[in-house]
């Protein structure tokens, strides 16, 4: 029997704006020091009354967009109880009735394991949502100290359809999430920092099976590398039991890093019942067409419009997928897009060079040798011409002895290229280039290889 594991994913991102949510303390946290950016109103303290940050809103607008959702005209924010020892209030101030946006759509291509094969699967968004972020457990020997620094960070809380099939495809689109909301600039999403945080919920059932197996939140995953092997374990886990006759608990539980396991933390018999009601504080929020229209024309191009681009230009997805993961995709096709008569390979493998230099190497076609060599001394501040002055190239009687030296050497390709295999010489002339160490022109090489293998 084969089991196949459904998986859908809720991750909140913390929105980088200058303020916090409802109130106008600094919203960037990282460094402070314990409950020093904080004030009465992200405190909890009686009688303070919340106002709405409308760049969070707007922010939380344009992701939905990129996200392919549904925006809301109307939006409203509701209270969410609950009590906790990190959420001073005893609630959080959320969206629950009426979101930011719904029933939105990505498509996610990305490398698979063998850094060849392209592969690409479609996940559904839920939802998006605004809503306030808790505070901090600090855990030390003698007990539990709570920092409110983090009370009231803006967060879009982000709900995926079960959609995704794979551990390997909740990695992909938690890494593309990531570049979506850093290429908008709305968070940082850094996993390690907390600015990203997700929780998954996995089943698994048989194969052919159409009704879910009974879901199990995993918690506690912060970065790329644990979540995959957090949903590895527990799929693994799920399925062990049900082989083994036994049943899933619907459950809450946690990835310990430190054993590579999931452990169980609380059950989780049914729908905690919040009580959501309207914020009585807040009023609605009311957008119009043109605000979502214009929101919707600046948005900058998706990383996957980015991918797509510089495959048309002739690059091999995995080396797209290289320079995405240097952060140098960008670079590559806006310098291509400003001369398109540029070799796109030597752009790929020259990032960040100067247009002169692209333009001077894809005419004069130069080894990779003598280009590096020109391109660092460029990077350093050399002109092009002071550039080319200081590189070493052989002379064609230098050239021309090691060649002969090379069809000396390998008689068999020789006698090869002689009966009508062409495509030998391209490795006689790998052969010149390793004996010159770069420092011949390959379009002499071949050029003194012909004369000299056609007498």
């Amino acid at each position: 029997m084969k089991y196949i594991p459904t998986i859908g994913l809720e991750i909140h991102a913390q929105l980088a704006t200058k303020t916090k949510m409802f109130c106008r303390c600094d919203n960037d946290a990282q460094g402070k020091e314990s409950n020093t950016v904080v004030c009465p109103l992200c405190m909890g303290f009686p009688g303070t009354l919340p106002v709405t940050n409308e760049t969070a809103i707007e922010w939380g607008v344009k992701t939905a967009l990129a996200l392919g959702c549904k925006i809301n005209k109307f939006q409203r924010f509701d209270r969410k109880n609950y009590f906790y020892p990190d959420l001073p209030k005893g609630y959080q101030i959320s969206q629950f009735f009426f979101p930011v946006g719904e029933h939105g759509k990505v498509k996610i291509d990305y490398l698979a394991k063998d850094r060849k094969t392209k592969k690409e699967f479609v996940v559904g968004i839920t939802r998006l949502h605004l809503e306030e972020d808790a505070g901090k457990l600090i855990h030390t020997k003698d007990g539990t100290l709570v920092d409110f620094n983090r009370c009231g960070t803006p967060l879009a809380e982000i709900v995926t359809e079960p959609d995704i099939k794979s551990p390997e495809e909740a990695r992909a689109f938690m890494q593309e999430l990531q570049r979506i909301v850093r290429g908008l600039g709305v968070s940082q999403a850094d996993m390690e920092k907390g600015q990203m945080r997700v929780d998954a919920n996995v089943s698994v059932r048989l194969e052919g099976q159409k009704e879910l197996g009974t879901k199990v939140e995993v918690k506690n995953m912060n970065s790329f590398k644990f979540m995959e092997q957090a949903l590895n374990y527990e799929i693994d886990r799920q399925t062990k039991v049900l082989e083994e006759g036994g049943k899933i608990d619907q459950e809450t539980r946690g990835w310990d890093e430190k054993t590579n396991t999931t452990i169980s933390q609380r059950g989780k018999e049914g729908s905690i019942d919040y009580r959501y009601f309207p914020e009585p504080d807040l009023p609605p929020i009311v957008l119009t067409d043109k605000q979502i229209k214009d929101w919707q024309k600046i948005l900058p191009e998706l990383p996957s419009d980015w991918r797509k681009a510089a495959e048309s230009f002739g690059l091999s997805y995995d080396r797209v997928i290289e320079l995405q993961d240097k952060e140098q995709l960008v670079s590559f096709i806006k310098t291509i897009q400003a001369d398109k008569n540029l070799d796109a390979m030597l752009v790929a493998n020259f990032p960040n060079g100067s247009m002169d230099f692209y333009k001077w190497a894809t005419n004069e076609k130069p080894s990779n040798m003598v280009s590096r060599q020109v391109f660092e001394a460029m990077q350093k501040g050399e002109s092009l011409d002071k550039a080319k002055g200081q590189i070493k190239v052989m002379d064609e009687n230098e050239v021309k002895s090691i060649v002969q030296q090379v069809i000396k050497d390998n008689p068999g390709p020789v006698e090869q290229f002689k009966a009508g295999e062409s495509k030998v010489l391209g490795f006689l002339t790998g052969q010149v280039m390793a004996k010159t160490k770069g420092e011949a022109e390959p379009a002499l090489v071949q050029q003194i290889l012909q004369k000299l293998l056609t007498k």
